[in-house]
């Protein structure tokens, strides 16, 4: 995959396309498994001029994990921040065009809402406390830049076959990993799948922003998925 603008500089004095990444190749060995999921992609600082005035919001933007398509962080980033200064005289106007310009780009229907705040998380949600596993501290390799991706890992299982140690193990072994966050999560999900015997398994990543934007993958053997858009306070 060759990156249209991550890893290059960038004025944003004119417009930018969305430059879409296949997920074919990433997912050729997860697509062996029966799953779910989703892509959360938060996005701080979105402004634009709402009947003349500056505008800012937070958008909580979900790209279903088996698109066939998904968007370079740092086209999207592009994209997003250059409608400062486009006007709009209704704030659902401006996120219908978004939702539409996404969802094509991406060949799947994506959801785009704004934000007022954050729920944290709450192990109290969860039934199996048992199954439930939190490393934070998790550290991956932009495969592109080179640069380092910080954050925290969820795990979810409905038995309590998983052997916290072993797992530790392995995300630790990842540190100089280099995948973009979702095949990350999907690399986790493999492992624990054909390591350990679950029935419901559910992995959430939270990783820290970048450019005013922080992408979550969730990926789920079932599909009403445990994890919801949370934030932690190191996010």
């Amino acid at each position: 995959m060759k990156p249209k603008y991550l890893g290059e500089h960038n004025s944003l004095s004119k417009s930018f396309s969305l430059d879409r990444i296949s997920r074919t190749e990433s997912r050729k060995d997860f697509n062996k498994f029966e799953s779910y999921g989703l892509d959360i992609w938060n996005a701080y600082e979105f402004s634009y001029l709402l009947n003349g005035k500056p505008k800012i919001i937070v958008l909580e933007i979900s790209i279903p994990s088996n698109s066939k398509y998904t968007i370079e962080s740092k086209s999207m980033k592009l994209f997003l921040n250059s409608f400062f200064n486009k006007n709009y005289e209704m704030q659902a106007e401006v996120i219908n065009m978004l939702t539409k310009k996404i969802s094509k780009k991406c060949n799947s229907e994506v959801k785009i809402v704004s934000k007022s705040s954050f729920k944290t998380f709450d192990r109290n949600n969860f039934t199996n406390k048992s199954g439930l596993l939190v490393y934070k501290g998790f550290r991956s390799i932009c495969p592109v830049t080179s640069q380092p991706d910080w954050g925290n890992i969820y795990i979810y299982s409905s038995t309590d076959s998983l052997k916290k140690k072993e797992i530790y193990d392995f995300l630790f072994s990842l540190r100089n990993h280099g995948g973009f966050h979702e095949s990350c999560v999907e690399k986790i999900f493999l492992y624990i799948k054909d390591t350990f015997s679950v029935d419901h398994l559910e992995i959430c990543g939270r990783f820290l922003r970048r450019g005013g934007i922080d992408i979550n993958p969730i990926r789920s053997s079932q599909k009403n998925l445990f994890f919801k858009n949370f934030r932690e306070f190191n996010q």
